[in-house]
């Protein structure tokens, strides 16, 4: 239903544009969080990292979460509109990068509080993170790929 509303308000390539941008802001947030953000919590003292943790869950999802669900809804409406090989192979990257993320990265998240050792638990969001990270790459290059054969 949602996609076909955008669908009729939509032109591919407003569409295309959004996806870029989508895809980018995507890019950006998750080389950002396993370049910078994630390795920070190695550094911290236990008790300001177990204070500080859920306050950084609870603002980063005002974060990504608009990015996400951004990403899915047009992907979806493209899909619906104009289907193409390309948008399939990032659709099932874009399945996968959330499969990761809610089956592994956010419920280590919420373990993390918990945990007696809490930085062994942010150590392997660091790992688990980079398969997202390679996801999210990988999207953006096939959308780079794309553009540069148009």
């Amino acid at each position: 239903m949602v996609a076909d509303i955008l669908g009729g308000l939509m032109t591919v390539e407003a569409g295309w544009q959004l996806r870029l941008v989508f895809d980018s802001a995507a890019l950006v947030l998750i080389w950002l969080v396993q370049l910078v953000i994630y390795p920070s919590f190695l550094y911290m003292d236990k008790q300001d990292f177990l204070v500080w943790h859920p306050i950084y869950t609870r603002k980063v999802t005002w974060v990504v979460m608009p990015i996400m669900l951004g990403q899915l809804v047009i992907y979806g409406v493209l899909l619906v509109n104009s289907p193409s090989p390309d948008l399939w192979m990032n659709t099932a990257l874009v399945g996968l990068a959330w499969l990761i993320t809610f089956v592994y990265a956010v419920p280590l998240h919420m373990t993390i509080e918990q945990a007696n050792q809490p930085k062994r638990k942010a150590a392997k969001l660091v790992t688990i993170n980079w398969y997202r990270t390679a996801i999210w790459t990988a999207i953006f290059l096939v959308d780079i790929w794309v553009l540069l054969i148009e």
